[in-house]
């Protein structure tokens, strides 16, 4: 088969994993999912109002101003001038049904907003959903009434294979965006703050995502059940995000009981699995999310002690994702239909 008539090929495929996610109403279940977050963000309002500053003046009658205005104090500087620490800044959700008072300022309090959509929304919640709802595209394909059919023509299988899941990643990337960039221009309209580091959320989702992919396809193609893929890549991410979290923790604390033996298996298992924790701290390095959530001792330690390259890291995950697609493509071709 010429190149030509292979890409026309996986383009097709690319196209009717979309139309299948139309078809299925899936497209425009997490599209409106995203609309409803959209609009929760058009009902924020953040207020910034100055602050008092450190040094006062007195004027002709002794009465204390204060100059360099929107200098802000510390909390301790507030309460020792008999000040309320939280000042006057507010964050109001549902156009006002709640508002919470913060020391943080308005911009940061966009941005706390920002993290916690991008982290627990679309970086759990939604990273979630989307492995099971995405994860019946490959059975069903592989079903034998439809499989044959396709399989039959001179076409390479891998190709078939290739264009299906790039059609999984397209969707997941066009869900991504419209995510991200309508909360991030929802929240701009609301409070005036647009902040470009959002946009960083992305790329990261996008990762974190296709890894896990990868081992939901692995096991479509092995299995060729929607059920089996979901509970295996679930228990999958969770077996990951231990072995994560062990190897920080012993690079940390450097338990004396283990062997070298023992240290070693940790690391081989480390850098041979997907590394859920990691990429979630490559997500607060990029979107300088640092005071805005709480964070893992371990982890943060691991870092700072330049014992985590974030950048291998997701280097091998990406590699770990590459295997896994390379070996459903080799069971695919062994598959007797």
């Amino acid at each position: 088969m010429n190149l030509p008539v292979l890409l026309r090929t996986i383009g097709w495929m690319v196209l009717d994993t979309l139309r299948q996610s139309l078809a299925s109403r899936l497209f425009w279940i997490t599209f409106g999912m995203s609309v409803l977050v959209i609009l929760f963000c058009l009902s924020v309002r953040a207020s910034d109002f100055e602050r008092l500053p450190t040094s006062p003046n007195e004027d002709q009658f002794g009465i204390p101003i204060y100059s360099d205005v929107g200098k802000k104090l510390s909390e301790q500087e507030l309460r020792e001038l008999g000040l309320d620490p939280l000042g006057k800044d507010r964050l109001s959700l549902g156009f006002g049904l709640m508002e919470i008072r913060t020391a943080r300022g308005k911009q940061d309090s966009v941005r706390f907003v920002q993290v916690w959509l991008a982290g627990l929304v679309a970086g759990t919640v939604g990273i979630f959903l989307a492995i099971i709802w995405t994860a019946g595209f490959l059975p069903s394909f592989l079903e034998p009434t439809q499989a044959t059919v396709l399989l039959a023509k001179p076409i390479p299988r891998w190709a078939l294979l290739l264009g299906k899941v790039l059609g999984v990643l397209l969707f997941a990337l066009i869900q991504t965006v419209i995510f991200v960039m309508g909360t991030w221009l929802a929240l701009g309209f609301s409070t005036g703050v647009f902040d470009a580091r959002y946009f960083w959320a992305i790329p990261v989702l996008l990762l974190h995502f296709t890894v896990f992919y990868s081992f939901s396809a692995m096991i479509a193609v092995w299995t060729r059940s929607t059920v089996v893929c979901v509970f295996a890549t679930l228990i999958f991410w969770v077996i990951c995000w231990g072995m994560n979290f062990a190897r920080h923790s012993v690079v940390v604390h450097n338990p004396q009981g283990l062997t070298s033996l023992s240290r070693g298996a940790v690391e081989v298992g480390y850098w041979c699995l997907p590394k859920p924790a990691d990429m979630n701290m490559i997500f607060d390095e990029t979107l300088e999310t640092q005071g805005f959530a709480a964070e893992v001792p371990e982890f943060r330690n691991a870092l700072s002690e330049g014992k985590i390259s974030l950048g291998w890291s997701a280097v091998a995950s990406l590699l770990f994702a590459g295997a896994m697609f390379l070996v459903a493509a080799v069971e695919l071709r062994k598959a007797d239909y």
